[in-house]
């Protein structure tokens, strides 16, 4: 058995580096009888040896290496996403979308067989290609590695790629709206093969493409949920606007909406003061899901462009267009004192309204034919005709509506007294 060396090793504390004391002796201590006595002195040193990294032999060997990885980029643009061995994501939902757009810009479809919240592995669709990639989560620093990574295909390019999910087109058009607002679906699958090569099934760009407009502009349900918030806000950072909201209340529910009036205190100023006296009133039908109309009052600058003064959404009725005059009229003063203008369309249509009202005392006339098909109304030169339900008309192209509504008013007085289908409507020449 070895004599001892006086050496005493100590284990060191948490991220510490272990400690050795070895006995110092005098050169005269073997001469000294006291000394032999008294307590022995110890240096004390540190051993960078014994503090080395672990080695690379278990499932978190990344995790102990000393050293800066790569970093993913989740701004690369198409064509540039980059993947290597040991790179570091944020989170593991962008390891998954960067995986996806690598593989899409070099055309290979890969699919996800194990999905974990802490780990994550991609294999390529052809069961005998071994390009495969595994992600796991790292304590130090805290993040998602690349793990292992064989970054070699033997099969084919796809041009049916099934990488390019509905996820992956939903984001690539939520891009292409920023600049495009009013692509089609024919636009979006003819972009979709000349930027990426790649051919996108119809039905998927167009459910695509709804999921983008609703996460760019937001939901309408939700957005008529914040209507008061934003009248209260227009209130505040512009004084002097005018708002008013009307709905209707529920008892078991929130009221429904109605309507609603807004104009700003610079259009009403900027009316009054610099614009001619003349105002345009016209409505137009709004395409979104609950429709609706836009009721408007514009006025012409001294460089004839269009001023806004006033708009209002609501279904256009003889009931809501007094109330957003009324309004109007609140906001800019009596028209006679100074002398506004209005130019509409309304004549026109108050006009139809009424030839629709008085068309009951219509009657078709008889032509003489034999069979007793064929009956003439003076003056208005279209045919007409109906079935059981429903009352059908063509009209010539040179004719205007009120043409359109004798003939109308023919078939439903055919129709009331069970005459026969079809009426020939001739012109008298003056």
């Amino acid at each position: 058995m070895p004599a001892p060396t006086g050496q005493r090793f100590v284990q060191g504390g948490r991220n510490e580096a272990p400690k050795i004391f070895v006995l110092h002796v005098e050169p005269d201590s073997s001469n000294s009888d006291d000394d032999s006595d008294s307590n022995p002195d110890y240096y004390q040193y540190e051993s960078e040896d014994l503090h080395s990294p672990m080695p690379f032999d278990c499932e978190d060997d990344y995790d102990s290496e000393q050293g800066v990885w790569p970093q993913e980029n989740p701004t690369a643009p198409f064509g540039q996403v980059h993947l290597e061995l040991g790179m570091e994501f944020a989170t593991m939902d962008e390891f998954k979308r960067s995986v996806r757009k690598y593989n899409i810009q070099i055309g290979r479809s890969i699919k996800f067989n194990r999905v974990e919240p802490t780990k994550c592995k991609a294999i390529c669709w052809d069961e005998n290609c071994p390009w495969n990639i595994y992600c796991s989560r790292s304590n130090k620093p805290r993040s998602y590695q690349v793990k292992t990574f064989v970054d070699q295909h033997v099969c084919a390019r796809r041009y049916n790629n099934k990488s390019a999910d509905r996820v992956w087109v939903t984001e690539m058009l939520e891009e292409k709206f920023r600049d495009q607002r009013e692509i089609t679906c024919a636009e979006a699958e003819t972009w979709f093969k000349k930027e990426f090569n790649i051919a996108i099934n119809y039905k998927k760009i167009h459910r695509a493409m709804k999921k983008a407009r609703k996460n760019i502009e937001g939901s309408e349900r939700e957005k008529y949920a914040e209507l008061r918030n934003y009248l209260n806000q227009i209130l505040l950072s512009n004084l002097g606007s005018t708002v008013h909201l009307d709905t209707i209340p529920m008892p078991d529910s929130l009221p429904l909406f109605k309507r609603v009036y807004i104009s700003f205190e610079a259009c009403k100023k900027g009316f009054v003061l610099g614009c001619r006296p003349f105002i345009g009133l016209d409505g137009t039908f709004l395409k979104g899901f609950y429709g609706g109309q836009l009721l408007t009052a514009i006025g012409q600058d001294a460089n004839n462009q269009i001023f806004p003064i006033a708009y209002a959404v609501m279904s256009e009725t003889r009931d809501n267009w007094k109330w957003f005059l009324e309004h109007l009229h609140n906001d800019l003063g009596n028209y006679k004192v100074h002398g506004w203008n209005f130019i509409s369309d309304q004549q026109k249509l108050s006009r139809l309204e009424r030839e629709k009202e008085e068309s009951n005392k219509w009657t078709p006339t008889w032509s003489g034919d034999d069979a007793e098909d064929i009956y003439e109304v003076e003056k208005h030169p279209t045919k007409s005709g109906h079935n059981n339900r429903t009352c059908q008309q063509k009209k010539n192209d040179t004719l205007d509506e009120e043409v359109a509504l004798a003939a109308e008013a023919a078939a439903a007085a055919a129709k009331s007294e069970n005459q026969p289908k079809q009426f020939v409507v001739n012109d008298r020449l003056s």
